[in-house]
């Protein structure tokens, strides 16, 4: 008996001492979780969280951000037009990731684990305007993307980009997409890729790249560029001296260069010209004159655009005013016809004379006419 009771003594302890183990190396991982940052409280991972319906500029949107989330949800409304899946697990895209969202303009991806997007995923969202694929594990740039009739804004910056010079050989040029803004910041890109004709190009990232070789004729595509961005970019000292005096003299802004690109002698900036003027050729010269000739033939259909409609309104104002002065004119000879038919009675001036209609015979009159007066001088 006290043998039992000492081994169920016993036991206790040792569970005592073991749950107490338990207790400190969980409060221990629990303050290394939170000194790293990581720590998340029972209760959040518990709580069920859905995508939150959101009204933005009158535009329906969803906001699926941080949920954790390994694939694109398919049970929100199709209608939505802004849809923001950052920070989440998402590995891999198909075509049915979007299929049913095709009003989408503003799509957001940016810190995910995107690696694989299959051909075509994008092709349906013909409404897209801007899409930000940042801080992923991209190695390319879906090709689709270039085609879509309204992208304007595309980011995909802070992703290893080692297969887009390979892939970019069965891009269709010109492009479709009137791209604005481009976003390709410490994407390990070594030289600027090939896009083709760029004329609506005005801001562009290229920030934190390893540029072993970038040269002003790489920028002839881009004929209505307003501003670069390099920022920590590693560009060679005399190709860099002339890019950014050139730039300088198209008018585009450079934001934070490196300062040995900024030449310090005249000589210096003469030899790196000699040197660089060596390496322009004639493509790459009809590249920028290609670019000149869509944006001014833009120009000049959007003046006769303008011309059109100045005349258009001009034409219906004068047809207005014809119709109006046609109007007051039937509405005169209205007036006038109608008076004609309906002409208005005259009123007596003498309105003490009486009178009597005719009797046959002579002396009928003359008794007639006595009555009459002696009723005329009754009245008197």
């Amino acid at each position: 008996m006290h043998r039992l009771v000492s081994i169920q003594t016993g036991g206790s302890s040792s569970t005592t001492i073991t749950t107490q183990t338990l207790t400190l190396t969980a409060i221990f991982m629990l303050a290394l979780s939170y000194a790293n940052g990581f720590a998340t409280l029972p209760t959040e991972l518990d709580r069920h969280q859905r995508c939150q319906l959101e009204r933005t500029y009158k535009m329906i949107g969803y906001n699926c951000a941080n949920l954790n989330l390994k694939e694109i949800p398919q049970t929100l409304k199709s209608n939505l037009e802004i849809f923001d899946l950052s920070f989440n697990r998402i590995r891999d895209l198909n075509v049915q990731s979007f299929a049913r969202y095709g009003e989408v303009k503003y799509l957001y991806l940016f810190e995910n684990m995107i690696q694989n997007i299959d051909e075509d995923t994008f092709s349906a969202l013909t409404n897209l305007e801007a899409i930000d694929l940042s801080y992923n594990a991209l190695k390319s740039i879906p090709l689709e993307l270039f085609q879509l009739p309204v992208l304007r804004n595309l980011y995909v910056s802070q992703n290893a980009l080692y297969e887009l010079e390979s892939s970019l050989a069965n891009l269709q040029k010109p492009i479709k997409a009137p791209l604005q803004v481009l976003g390709l910041a410490d994407c390990r890109l070594q030289r600027l890729p090939n896009f083709g004709v760029l004329p609506d190009l005005s801001l562009l990232n290229i920030s934190s790249n390893p540029m072993k070789e970038l040269t002003l004729a790489q920028f002839s595509p881009m004929c209505n560029l307003k501003t670069v961005d390099l920022n920590n970019t590693q560009i060679p000292i005399c190709p860099c001296q002339v890019l950014t005096a050139e730039l300088v003299l198209r008018r585009t802004k450079i934001m934070y260069p490196p300062l040995y690109c900024i030449p310090l002698t005249s000589s210096e900036q003469n030899l790196c010209n000699a040197e660089a003027g060596r390496e322009i050729d004639a493509e790459q010269v009809a590249d920028f004159h290609q670019c000149m000739e869509i944006r001014n033939s833009r120009l000049l259909d959007t003046e006769a655009k303008s011309t059109w409609m100045k005349i258009s309104a001009a034409v219906g104002g004068c047809i207005v005013l014809f119709a109006t002065i046609l109007f007051c004119f039937h509405r005169r000879n209205a007036r006038k016809l109608k008076a004609k038919r309906n002409p208005k009675k005259v009123p007596l001036r003498n309105n003490n004379r009486v009178i009597v209609p005719q009797s046959g015979g002579q002396e009928g009159a003359a008794s007639e006419h006595a009555k009459c007066d002696k009723l005329l001088s009754e009245c008197d």
